[in-house]
């Protein structure tokens, strides 16, 4: 099968209003999420851009995607409509639950999502640490 060369992706920050996206590797402990912040890239304003294919290629590789984490540097910390459809889309894709954790005007929060068609369910608590760490906890 032959792989589609790799999107052109920005890697510094021209405007402030471009979002910011990590993808999410870690692991889920029950109701607690552990990821580091990895793959950094730069979007457009209300679009965030990352290398699909190289995502792909990890889950099948190691099975250790558990979401993506980005921005929304001129808006609020709730998924627009654009992340639902993404979101679900990848869920649907990996067959596992996922986490959509979003850095707004209003600070962080995280959001679980269980399935392809599932509402964005949100953390109980979402930290970020030093060293790119973040910690998600779910509601009990």
């Amino acid at each position: 099968m032959e792989h589609s060369p790799a999107p052109k992706l920005k890697t510094r920050k021209d405007h402030d209003d471009d979002e910011e996206c990590w993808v999410l590797l870690g692991q889920r402990r029950d109701r607690v999420w552990a990821a580091r912040r990895t793959s950094y890239t730069v979007g457009e304003p209300h679009a965030v851009a990352f290398d699909h294919a190289a995502v792909l290629e990890r889950e099948e590789r190691r099975g250790d995607i558990v979401g993506f984490y980005h921005t929304h540097p001129v808006g609020h910390a709730r998924p627009s409509r654009r992340d639902l459809i993404t979101m679900r889309a990848w869920v649907g894709s990996f067959g596992k639950p996922l986490l959509c954790v979003i850095e707004g005007i209003d600070g962080l929060v995280g959001y679980r999502f269980d399935d392809d068609e599932a509402e964005a369910e949100p953390l109980l608590v979402t930290e970020r640490f030093p060293r790119n760490l973040v910690i998600g906890v779910d509601h009990g």
